[in-house]
This record gives structure tokens, sequence and C-alpha cells, in this order.
């Protein structure tokens, strides 16, 4: 159902620094209005032409200004399974070893559109087949895809109308791990073994929206320990002046640096969890964190 697609991902990433970002920002070349074509996204093509609600709104982000919202379309009625919206393939496919695809999501009421993404990948007979997915049920419970058919599983977690949730999926070798909140919900076998070729975020036109916001992609070994159930933040988000690092208990910070999104370090802290960012130009960096006990953990910002 999702082989209506195909488009280029323009990948930010360096081999020391493996990681790339979406947040839909006008630093990232992104403007208000359709997404379609913007940085080489497509959004579905109905009859009359591509759909016309797929869009970079600036009314909810989690972070920065902008977001993509997954808008309904009143030209069209509800759909027995999620087809409305907006995908994007990647210039290299991802690894199946070993990535992992961290985003926001927020849904603006309940008891109308089912919200899903997913990560496809293309197998052997050209067939569009999913590698992993996690979908925003409007009774206000989360799915995860656990098959080739899109079979799910319920998490335990669930949603609440109007609050930005933080979804991980983090695929090994034999393993995909979905976390919510930064908190493990289900760990199901590596159903596909297939690279990653791209995503999409697709809705069944119910009714309501959703904003998708904040798209880390990381591949390979960045995070000694990625995604432990420990909480790191930074605050506030954006600023101007400062930023402060917020560790779980007994943690202690070793070093922190400030990367652009091209992976060029730009500043280095050690043993200070208040870095100045005064002097460092408007834009999106990555702050990576490094402990005593040589786990680190990566967080965007915005320098306003």
């Amino acid at each position: 159902m999702k082989n209506i697609y195909s488009l280029v991902l323009a990948v930010v990433s360096t081999a020391a620094f493996a990681q790339q970002s979406i947040s839909f920002e006008t630093s990232e070349g992104y403007q208000l209005g359709t997404l379609h074509q913007q940085n080489n996204w497509e959004v579905t093509e109905g009859a009359d032409g591509f759909l016309l609600n797929q869009v970079i709104s600036n009314e909810k982000a989690s972070t920065g200004t902008f977001s993509f919202k997954n808008a309904y379309e009143p030209s069209f009625g509800d759909q027995w399974m999620p087809i409305f919206g907006a995908s994007k393939t990647f210039a290299a496919p991802l690894d199946y070893t070993n990535f992992t695809i961290s985003y926001d999501v927020l849904a603006t009421e309940k008891n109308g559109a089912d919200f899903e993404f997913t990560i496809f990948a293309i197998n052997a007979d050209e067939e569009y087949v999913p590698v992993a997915g996690v979908g925003i049920e409007n009774r206000g419970m989360i799915y995860v895809i656990k098959n080739a058919d899109y079979g799910f599983d319920y998490a335990e977690a669930e949603w609440t109308p109007d609050t930005w949730v933080n979804i991980k999926i983090h695929v090994t070798t034999n393993e995909i791990k979905y976390y919510v909140n930064n908190v493990l919900q289900n760990t199901i076998e590596n159903f596909t073994k297939l690279n990653a070729a791209g995503i999409n975020m697709l809705h069944n036109n119910y009714g309501g929206s959703a904003y998708y916001d904040n798209f880390v992609i990381t591949t390979g070994g960045l995070s000694t320990k990625p995604f432990e159930n420990v909480s790191y933040s930074v605050y506030p988000n954006p600023a101007q002046n400062t930023v402060s690092i917020v560790l779980p208990a007994n943690v202690e910070l070793s070093e922190a640096a400030i990367y652009t999104i091209t992976g060029q370090k730009v500043l280095t802290t050690a043993n200070s969890e208040n870095i100045d960012i005064s002097e460092l130009v408007t834009g999106t960096y990555f702050l990576k964190g490094t402990t005593t006990e040589g786990s680190s953990f990566t967080k965007k910002i915005m320098k306003n």
C-alpha cells in the first residue's frame, strides 16, 4: 500500500558523526507551505494532483519553529488504511544491522484518524515492505508494527491529545526495540532483515492532524549506551546565551561538545553542565555529552 512514493534524501552526516537531522526549519532549507518537493519530499498524489494539506507549519513545534503537519484532507473521504501523507527515500539505505530513528509526534484529538510512521524497505520483488513502524491509534493507544503484513502489538504507553511524544526505534541484526519517551515498550524480532530505504508519515483521514518534528537518524555506534531508561535533557531549547544539561541521578558529565549539522565541532567544554553558546551563529546544532562512566548521549539544540 505504500509503493506510490519515490524520492531522495539529502543526507547530512560524516563518518565520525553518523547522524542525520530533520526538523523542517528554515536553516535546513524548508519554508511554510506544502512539503511536496521540499528537500525532495513527496506527498500522496490523488486523481487531481498532489494533496494540498500536507504542509510545513508554524502552528506547533517540539524544537525550533516549524514542523510537518500530517493534516486532514477534506476533499477525500475516510480510508480503511493510512495512505495520506508524505514520504522520503534515503540516498543510501540504512544498514539493518544497526540504526536508530527518533522523532517527536503530536496528535490533536482522539477518535479521529490513525497516524502511522513507517520505515520501509524494498524487497527482492521490488515491493515496499515495512522494516518497523509506530502508530498513534485514534483511541489513545500506541501500536508497533511487528511483521511484513503490518501486523501490530500495542505498547504499554498511551498518548494524550496536544502533547508531544518522543518515539525511538532501534534496529539491530536480530531485534527491533521500540521506545516511548525513552522507556522501552516492545522488543521484537527483526522480521525483514532488509536495509531501510526510507520513511513515511500517513493517516487514514478520519479527522484531526498530527505534527512531526525533531527527526534524528543515527547509524553505527554513536552512543555507547544510547537508550537506557535514563533521561538526559537540555534547556532552554531554543537558547540564546547558555544551554544547561540535566543529568540523571548519580551521573557526572565528563565532556560536552557541540557540532554543526555537517559534523564540524565548534565548541568543547569539560566538567561543566552550563555551556555558553552566545558566540555561535543562529542555527541548528548537536550537543554530544560524555559521562564519567563512558556512556554518551546526543541532543539537538537550536541557537537563536
